[in-house]
């Protein structure tokens, strides 16, 4: 039998979508904080007008920079990543430096279902939710990142398999 992440892969625009997720509470702080601080502090003379360029780049740079590394690390994210149906229970791994792995019996498992955050709508992404009554489960046990078929294939799977278990 096939890995249900073969047969139903993660979309290639997951990272990119994480990256703007991850470093979009920078850009306000940037933009209202950081730059009007080193662009409207009064200059007296053309050094230090200087001073001022240099010091924009390089908090662009440093920015640019800290986005980069953030899309290679969702990238590694996304390789690691991995979902499968194992006989009675749902396994999913995640993680790059820290790997978590959650184990979830199909007759312990109360809801399955479908949501987008708004930058899941902009990529025409979706997230396949599953829960049971742990707290771990609910923190942990999603699938995010696939397109609305594939998504809507996999909560339909997880349904019958729970109906199927709990019974």
């Amino acid at each position: 039998m096939a890995i249900l992440q073969e047969k139903y892969p993660l979309e290639n625009s997951k990272p990119l979508k994480k990256t703007l997720e991850r470093i979009g509470g920078f850009v306000p702080i940037l933009l209202f904080f950081v730059l009007p601080l080193i662009i409207f502090i009064p200059s007296q003379d053309f050094n230090l007008f200087l001073s001022k360029t240099m010091a924009v780049i390089i908090v662009l740079a440093l920015f640019v920079l800290y986005s980069i590394c953030i899309y290679i690390y969702e990238v590694f994210y996304m390789k690691h990543y991995f979902y499968d149906v194992n006989g009675k229970t749902l396994i999913i791994k995640k993680g790059v430096f820290s790997k978590n792995e959650i184990s979830l019996p199909f007759n312990r498992l109360q809801d399955v279902y479908v949501d987008q955050d708004i930058l899941d709508r902009m990529f025409g992404l979706y997230d396949v939710h599953v829960s049971s009554a742990t707290f771990v489960s609910g923190w942990l046990s999603h699938i995010d990142g696939l397109n609305k078929k594939n998504s809507e294939i996999i909560k339909e799977m997880l349904l019958e398999d729970i109906n199927k278990h709990g019974e």
